[in-house]
């Protein structure tokens, strides 16, 4: 069974990777806890036991992706403080993720929560205005193109620069600990400058997604919606403005 490939997201190139056996028994050990929770029927994503589980779970997940790339001529250049790809609107997120992490800024960085409301509820209207603007431009093109403008509008977004609200002053993640597993499987192989939105469309940089199989993201999906509290919602700045607001004082 083939895991998972390293995706090329600048180019679109897909070069398979070799799954080494310490890598799959990770994995088994990943789908086995996954499984646990699943079976658990915690009430809530902050319950203790959900959470320990969870936290095993991302411990194992970067175990993972280290045993894989440890076993190829690749190099991992991410690393904590990091922030140059901090401009995407990060898509994807589990609603027990995003749970998780409010609660972990609420916990430690009361101070900020009603900056950090700002700023989404900002970034949220801006990522609007930019649909719009696509959705008009998109209809320009011939039927016979396949365009999406969603696609279209997460990268005019990622060029305007505009940084996670969770990182500090000085950029460095807050959340780190805890960030999304749609953060973790973000890898680069270069330097880390070229992740800079100046570079998105240059083909010298080797950004990839390492991902874990169907298993596990099928048992991920459920886990998602077992929890979610504001359904058709999967993004990071949108699903922390709802959590946050719903926590603030």
């Amino acid at each position: 069974m083939q895991l998972q490939f390293l995706e090329d997201v600048i180019s679109g190139s897909k070069d398979l990777l070799a799954i080494p056996e310490a890598a799959r028994d990770i994995h088994k050990n990943i789908v086995k806890i996954l499984s646990q929770l699943e079976r658990s029927g915690c009430s809530s994503c902050l319950d203790s036991e959900f959470k320990v589980n969870y936290f095993k779970i991302l411990e194992l997940f970067e175990a993972y992706q280290n045993a894989v790339v440890a076993n190829s001529s690749y190099n991992i250049s991410c690393k904590v403080g990091c922030s140059q790809c901090c401009f995407h609107w990060v898509e994807d997120v589990n609603s027990f993720e995003a749970q998780i992490i409010s609660e972990y800024v609420k916990k430690h960085y009361p101070e900020r929560i009603d900056n950090i409301i700002s700023q989404c509820s900002e970034d949220i209207e801006v990522l609007g205005r930019i649909e719009e603007l696509t959705i008009e431009k998109v209809k320009n093109f011939s039927d016979s193109m396949d365009v999406d403008h969603i696609d279209i509008a997460l990268s005019a977004f990622y060029q305007m620069k505009r940084m996670c609200p969770l990182l500090s002053e000085k950029g460095v993640c807050t959340v780190y600990k805890v960030r999304p597993l749609t953060c973790r499987m973000y890898l680069s192989f270069h330097n880390p400058s070229f992740c800079n939105p100046d570079y998105q469309s240059q083909e010298v940089v080797s950004n990839y997604l390492l991902n874990l199989d169907e298993d596990a993201n099928s048992i991920l999906d459920r886990l998602h919606f077992r929890y979610q509290i504001f359904p058709d919602d999967s993004g990071l700045r949108s699903l922390l403005f709802k959590y946050l607001q719903k926590c603030a004082p």
